[in-house]
């Protein structure tokens, strides 16, 4: 018998997305501060470079501060700001898919999509760095 044979899993488990997921974004951050002032010829003013760089670094950390929990009554998608959460119900949970792109397979990262039965709108999580595992998660404690 295993250490984990018998063992309930948590009321909740939580997840977030991982920092290599965001690769992409940090390369454009990087050439939004730094482009325009190494490269003035390349028409955009260092400052709308800077504000656009800016633009980015909130929308990763908006992003970096979602949570992903996998809960009694189903999946939920937790959104810090402005608060809430979007949830599909166990009953309701269809088919739960693993996306990943080139890049995502590269960096060892990727996304769920769990598609709503009655039609609603399917929930995302975006950057998971082990989604196969996390799928076999939510599989595991559906009812």
């Amino acid at each position: 018998m295993s250490a984990t044979e018998g063992v309930a899993p948590p009321a909740v488990q939580t997840f977030r997305p991982c920092g290599r997921a965001f690769y992409l974004y940090y390369v454009a951050m990087f050439i939004c501060f730094v482009g325009p002032v190494i490269n003035p010829q390349v028409g955009l003013p260092v400052w709308l470079g800077w504000l656009l760089g800016a633009l980015l670094v909130a929308a990763v950390l908006y992003q970096m501060h979602q949570e992903y929990q996998i809960t009694p009554t189903g999946v939920r998608k937790v959104i810090k700001w402005p608060a809430g959460f979007q949830e599909i119900p166990w009953e309701r949970l269809g088919e739960v898919k693993v996306m990943r792109g080139f890049t995502q397979t590269m960096l060892r990262v990727g996304n769920l999509r769990f598609e709503d039965k009655s039609g609603g709108p399917p929930l995302f999580w975006f950057g998971l760095s082990d989604p196969k595992a996390v799928r076999e998660a939510v599989e595991a404690r559906r009812p």
